[in-house]
């Protein structure tokens, strides 16, 4: 258990509870915390960070992710709300290539992220296939823009709100599957694998 007090407030005295010291559970305690709450986080492992922990045993350490961070300024949106600057404290370096995805057969996608190059490995993997690329990526783009900047913290507390957003659900196809939206751009086993594998990083499709 750990006990965190916020700054003076007229709220200093409210107290709030969050089970669970995960990214999610240490995000919502730092902004309560912000907001002049004193926060008590329980959490039934040994130490706080859910996948961020890292594992110890027999002089060796395994890192439990997360393997890729991919909105730093989520994070840094939160030393913020502290007073602090995330570089202060923690070095992010971009990797090149952001990762390498291997397969059975021994070919090997190499994603770095960029346009150019990852035109060249979808038609050294599937020739022609390259020209669905921008498309799915537009989609993808306006997927993003409506579903995580729009919507990400939006309540649905009435059958109403949900009601809103459905002619965009709709449009933006979603009822699919990250997998099945996917196929729809490319035919290629791995590359449908590559384009719709990193909602595993988040524990779904």
């Amino acid at each position: 258990m750990w006990t965190v007090d916020g700054p003076s407030s007229p709220r200093k005295r409210a107290h709030a509870l969050v089970i669970g010291t995960g990214f999610g559970g240490l995000a919502a305690a730092i902004r309560l915390g912000a907001r002049g709450y004193r926060v008590t986080m329980l959490e039934k492992l040994d130490q706080p960070g859910g996948r961020a922990r890292v594992h110890r045993q027999d002089g060796f350490s395994f890192d439990a992710g997360p393997t890729i961070v991919t909105l730093p300024h989520l994070f840094e949106d939160l030393w913020a709300l502290c007073g602090k600057r995330m570089a202060d404290d923690i070095d992010l370096r971009r990797m090149d290539p952001f990762y390498n995805v291997r397969f059975t057969d021994g070919s090997t996608f190499a994603y770095r992220g960029d346009r150019e190059s990852t035109l060249k490995e979808i038609e050294r993997f599937s020739p022609g296939e390259s020209v669905n690329y921008d498309r799915f990526m537009a989609l993808s783009e306006e997927i993003y823009r409506i579903g995580f900047e729009q919507l990400g913290d939006a309540p649905f507390n009435s059958l109403m709100d949900m009601v809103r957003v459905t002619p965009d659900i709709l449009r933006l196809q979603g009822l699919r599957s990250v997998h099945g939206l996917v196929a729809r751009h490319f035919k290629d086993p791995r590359l449908r694998f590559i384009f719709s594998f990193h909602p595993l990083f988040i524990g779904g499709n």
